[in-house]
């Protein structure tokens, strides 16, 4: 037992060394962009100086919405949400925090609840996240690997409540915008395993379902030149968390987010990201690294495939088309696997797809989006949203 635990912290200490250099690449070729390196304040205070604006007149925000939708996760869905959006402070470089909320019923008695602040201060730094929900989910579970066959009986229901806690301030240490503290709490309850017999065998982790609690640390850099619809600019994001033996669940958890975007003309903007997830130890099977879902590799049900390791990177093209309308192409490859030296480039996944949007926020640059997502294997879905996928 000794010898495996010492070999999967290994293995865990060279992923952790393999994502911070490549982070600190991306940082390189930040530095070296000048379009990267345009950092918001600069481009706030100029526009500042030029319209002569007193910077109290940053007003706030609110929008309001109903709306309806259908994905293969919630089928079809009715519900109405929002995001209220300020500016705590007058400095000029100040980014503006915002406060997102919204609930939905589904036609599968779905439903969920959800409230997402997050609030920049003292000149951006310091950071305040605290997005929680709570809902009852038609969930489905095929199995564990890239190769989980298609299931009818694949169904079970869960009840869950999360919340996740982060404060960030500079760092002392790495060349970082911000670092701070995670504190994770997720309550699963498994209700119903309607029959799938994945579930029923004690042999998958989590099928019982059960209590977590993590503590971990992340870090951010941020040069993004509007954070709902960024034109220029990057965005880095690194996340290590230790989740304690609770309920029987022993692990740790990984995440690298790094985000490129570059205009042709203003709103005509290309996007990049390439996303890494991974778990060692004894994770419940709903918190592995899953693949699909409304933000990555749209067109597949969200843990169509789940496994310790998953990465993947997609393209988008976003363009305002007339008014307050716009128009998005997107395209994406990934795959999972029960490491990263065993990641299979041969039995990969790929997506595709357009997406419609409305500028509903006009002064913060923030749309409402829907779009259709097509996987292979007849894989696809469609989704509804605020804000962009990435």
């Amino acid at each position: 037992m000794k010898n495996v635990l010492a070999e999967n912290y290994s293995l865990l200490r060279v992923r952790v060394l393999l994502v911070l250099l490549f982070s600190v690449f991306w940082l390189q070729v930040g530095a070296q962009n000048p379009n990267i390196t345009d950092t918001l304040s600069d481009k706030i205070i100029e526009r500042v100086l030029k319209d002569n604006h007193d910077l109290s007149d940053k007003r706030k925000s609110f929008n309001g919405y109903p709306y309806a939708f259908y994905t293969p996760e919630s089928q079809f869905a009715v519900g109405a949400g929002g995001i209220f959006i300020s500016y705590l402070g007058t400095s000029a470089e100040l980014k503006p925090s915002k406060l997102g909320f919204g609930g939905y019923y589904s036609t599968n008695k779905q439903y969920k609840i959800s409230l997402s602040p997050e609030l920049y201060l003292l000149r951006n730094k310091l950071y305040i996240s605290a997005p929680m929900s709570y809902g009852f989910f038609i969930n489905k579970f095929w199995g564990i690997g890239d190769d989980a066959p298609n299931n009818d009986n694949a169904d079970y229901s869960q009840k869950t409540f999360a919340v996740m806690i982060g404060v960030q301030i500079p760092p002392w240490l790495f060349s970082a915008d911000r670092t701070g503290i995670i504190l994770d709490y997720n309550h699963t309850d498994i209700v119903d395993k309607k029959g799938n017999e994945l579930l029923l065998s004690d042999s998958i982790n989590g099928n019982s379902g059960g209590q977590i609690f993590g503590i971990g640390s992340d870090l951010v850099w941020d040069s993004r030149d509007n954070i709902f619809f960024p034109n220029n600019g990057a965005y880095q994001y690194f996340k290590l968390v230790f989740y304690p033996d609770v309920d029987g669940y022993l692990f740790s958890l990984l995440e690298l987010d790094v985000k490129g975007f570059v205009a042709v003309a203003p709103d005509h903007v290309f996007a990049m990201n390439f996303y890494v997830q991974s778990t060692t130890g004894d994770a419940p099977f709903y918190y592995l690294p899953s693949l699909g879902g409304p933000k990555r590799m749209r067109g597949y049900f969200s843990g169509r495939y789940r496994d310790n390791f998953y990465g993947m990177m997609q393209l988008e093209y976003r363009q305002y088309i007339w008014k307050r309308l716009g128009f998005v192409a997107f395209g994406g490859v990934g795959n999972v696997s029960n490491s990263m030296i065993e990641y299979n480039f041969n039995t990969m996944k790929y997506s595709g797809g357009v997406g419609l949007r409305y500028l509903f926020n006009k002064k913060q640059k923030v749309n409402l989006r829907m779009d259709i997502g097509l996987g292979s294997g007849g894989n696809h879905g469609i989704y509804f949203g605020i804000q962009e996928a990435f």
